[in-house]
Order: C-alpha cells, then sequence, then structure tokens
C-alpha cells in the first residue's frame, strides 16, 4: 500500500531508547527485521500467534520477549493492557484491519505509533552506524528501494575510520582545552587534522598511529604559538 505523507511534515530526531519499551505485533519477516533493530535500543516485546525461528533465537540472545497470542480472537481489554505504557507500538501484522485496531489503542494508551503498510506518527530509516556517526536515510515511503540504494551508496564512502575519529576529534578537543585558550585556534587545529589525508591513511592501520599524528600536529602547533 503507497504511504500517504502529504499531510505530514517529519523532522529527523535521534530519540533515547534506554528504558523504554518497544512493542512489535506480528511474529514474520517485518516483525523480525523490527525486533533486531529495536532490541539494541529498547526493551522490545514481540507479540504474535507464531514466531519465525530467528525470532526465537533473537529472543533468547537478546532483550526481545516473545508474547504468544492469538491477535484475531484477543479482547479490548488485554490489548489495551499490552499496549499500556509502551513508548512505541509498531503494528506488523499482515492484515490492516488488525494493524488499525492495535494503532487505534495504542494512541489512546499515549503511544506513538509505527504503521509498516502507510506513514504514521514515526517513520524509521536506513541506519548507517560507524562508531559515534549514525546516520538515518528516508523517503518516508515513498521508495523504500531509494533509500536502500542511498545507504549503500553513502556506505562506500563512510568508512569505519569515521568512527575512529569521532573518537580522535573527541579526545584532541579535550587535549587542546588544557593548552590553547582561543577557541578559533582551536577550532583550526581541529580542521586541520580532519582534513589531514595522512591522520585517515594511519587510521586505516590503527586507532594508536592515527593519534599520532594528531598529537604531532597539536605539538607543532603549540610550538610555534610558544
Amino acid at each position: 500500500m503507497a504511504e500517504q505523507t502529504d499531510s505530514r511534515s517529519y523532522l529527523p530526531l535521534f530519540i533515547d531508547l534506554n528504558d523504554r519499551k518497544v512493542i512489535i505485533f506480528g511474529g514474520g519477516s517485518v516483525g523480525l527485521r523490527k525486533a533486531y533493530l529495536f532490541s539494541e535500543y529498547a526493551h522490545t516485546m514481540v507479540v504474535s500467534a507464531d514466531f519465525v525461528s530467528e525470532l526465537r533465537d533473537l529472543a533468547s540472545s537478546s532483550s526481545v520477549d516473545l508474547v504468544s497470542m492469538d491477535l484475531l480472537s484477543v479482547s479490548d481489554e488485554k490489548l489495551e493492557e499490552l499496549v499500556m505504557g509502551a513508548f512505541l507500538v509498531i503494528p506488523a501484522t499482515n492484515m490492516v484491519e488488525l494493524n488499525d485496531r492495535i494503532a487505534e489503542f495504542a494512541r489512546r494508551a499515549g503511544a506513538l505509533v509505527n504503521r509498516v503498510d502507510m506513514a504514521d506518527d514515526v517513520v524509521i530509516p536506513s541506519v548507517i552506524k560507524r562508531g559515534g556517526l549514525t546516520i538515518g536515510i528516508s523517503t518516508l515511503g515513498s521508495s523504500p528501494a531509494v533509500s536502500k540504494y542511498t545507504r549503500r551508496k553513502i556506505e562506500t564512502f563512510i568508512t569505519p575510520q569515521y568512527g575512529d575519529m569521532i573518537k580522535l576529534q573527541d579526545q584532541v578537543r579535550t587535549l587542546l582545552k588544557g593548552k590553547v585558550a582561543e577557541q578559533k585556534t582551536r577550532k583550526a587545529i581541529l580542521w586541520e587534522i580532519l582534513e589531514d589525508r595522512s591522520v585517515w591513511e594511519a587510521l586505516e592501520i590503527s586507532y594508536e598511529k592515527g593519534y599520532n599524528i594528531a598529537y604531532g600536529i597539536v605539538q607543532e602547533h603549540i610550538s610555534k604559538k610558544g
């Protein structure tokens, strides 16, 4: 089903899901994909009459709880009880009417809704992680293929060294605060390190080698100033 986004205005956000509850309804391949994603960030529950074997494996090795339940016959009271206290509810069954019902009870409970068959409160992007760098990519459901294509393109040049560079920049910035008083000068040094090809090449070998070259740049500036 095509997603309708004309009346919505989405702002990309990064949200702390620690200690929050995410409930996924549906134990098939879509539910599995959602569980893989959210189990890294939140207490995740999957509700379904049946579960693919990969979901059972995931539940045995992570913070995913499986609740076996026939969603076609579940009472309003039980459904209300399930979604109570949830931060995000994901109706991921293969039945539109059932997804509608789950979404309605989720909203009554004050939870955000991520529909897999249309745009709703929350749209989950494709995610690229490189250490401290996180990139989210979304077409808001208009073209999942373009999202995937874009992610693959970005992954070819956003290498694992980006995560190391973030760590290095953070450490050097802390070092500079104790050695260089002028913020403008600190910023210039950090940019010089960021644009230095030899630092990036050294990071491909090891973090220590990259840091040593960056530290040498810092010392050179401090020596000149002295």
